[in-house]
């Protein structure tokens, strides 16, 4: 006689059904955390990240001899240094970039005609299309500018990024110092389990040799960019090459988008410098050739596959997180991307994840 099966227990799917929908429920809550709590997450995420570019320094102070509090001030300030010299050299050249502006007088009212005849065109058909009658006597008057509103938000505005830097700074300190720490306790930790002392163990040394050295190695080679560029526009004769070289290197953390962006600034400026189509097309021809140089050549070379992400979950991770975080976020984007497949890689329910957001 053959065996028949015993039937599967009645509360089995329902169960499965239970944990599916808790799942989702989690993630969807774990978004909403992400948003709601983005004002503290945000600066936190920029620290431990800067952490990772600087740890390498820190290191290597703390192997000559100096104390792990000192090493850690050390990269801290470092930082804070060279983050303040670059917003330093933007803000004297945007300075002197707006006081020029009245010698690009004649360019840019050429621009502003044109834009307002186009305007005042497509004013002109959708009054046709959509009419309101106006009452007789009556008067349509002007709102002026709420400047007492506008200041007021100003101050609010710069108050919240003082603090968000505070935290910055804040948390890339601690992070520099207590780093060693944490990391025992969770090795400590890990050892109640049977095998959660190797998973961590191995999930903490990919995070180091992928997102420590690609954060430090981007810096590096984008900070190479951002020279190349001034020097190259300089010696063009293009004005304001320290601006073109410092964006171009800021822009290219940011995956796709960041090149794309860049290509618009320096062409604008040769619009309003030279006003000739060829010397705005070898301006941007030069942008081009040192940016795809960077990404083709430089950026296998230097960095190849470290972080070992698809290329389309890249992207749409970038859209995800400047949709969640705004602006930072697409600079946060590759290594929070990379994290998350490092850590569901070694976590065996997860690893699906990690597969689907592997290159």
């Amino acid at each position: 006689m053959s065996a028949v099966a015993p039937p599967a227990p009645a509360g089995g799917h329902e169960a499965r059904a239970t944990a599916r929908a808790l799942t989702v429920l989690a993630v969807a809550a774990g978004f909403g955390f992400l948003w709601l709590a983005r004002d503290l997450l945000v600066p936190t995420a920029l620290g431990v990240t800067l952490a990772l570019s600087v740890h390498p320094v820190v290191a290597a102070l703390e192997r000559r001899g100096l104390s792990r509090t000192l090493a850690a001030i050390a990269g801290t300030l470092l930082t804070v240094a060279v983050l303040a010299a670059i917003g330093w050299v933007l803000w004297d050249r945007i300075a002197a970039f707006a006081q020029e502006l009245p010698g690009y007088e004649g360019r840019l009212r050429e621009a502003a005609a044109g834009i307002r005849r186009h305007a005042a065109h497509l004013q002109a058909q959708s009054e046709q299309l959509v009419q309101t009658p106006r009452r007789p006597g009556e008067v349509k008057v002007q709102e002026t500018v709420p400047w007492g509103t506008l200041l007021v938000g100003t101050a609010q505005g710069a108050l919240t990024l003082a603090g968000q830097a505070t935290v910055v700074v804040f948390v890339l300190y601690f992070t520099l110092a207590e780093g060693p720490r944490f990391r025992v306790k969770l090795l400590a930790w890990a050892d109640r389990r049977p095998r959660g002392r190797a998973r961590l163990l191995a999930a903490l040394e990919e995070l180091h040799r992928d997102v420590e050295q690609y954060m430090l190695n981007r810096v590096a080679l984008n900070a190479i960019l951002g020279v190349v560029t001034w020097a190259v526009y300089a010696l063009y004769g293009l004005e304001h090459a320290a601006i073109w070289g410092i964006t171009t290197a800021l822009l290219h953390f940011i995956p796709y988008v960041g090149p794309a962006l860049g290509l618009f600034l320096p062409t604008a400026m040769a619009l309003l410098q030279y006003g000739t189509a060829k010397d705005v097309a070898l301006v941007a021809a030069i942008y081009l050739v040192l940016v795809n140089v960077q990404g083709n050549v430089v950026d296998p070379l230097f960095l190849g596959k470290q972080l070992r992400l698809s290329p389309l979950v890249v992207f749409l991770g970038s859209l995800f997180w400047f949709w969640l975080w705004g602006p930072v976020g697409l600079f946060l984007a590759v290594p929070l991307l990379s994290t998350v497949r490092i850590v569901c890689r070694h976590l065996p329910r997860y690893r699906v994840v990690a597969s689907l957001l592997a290159e």
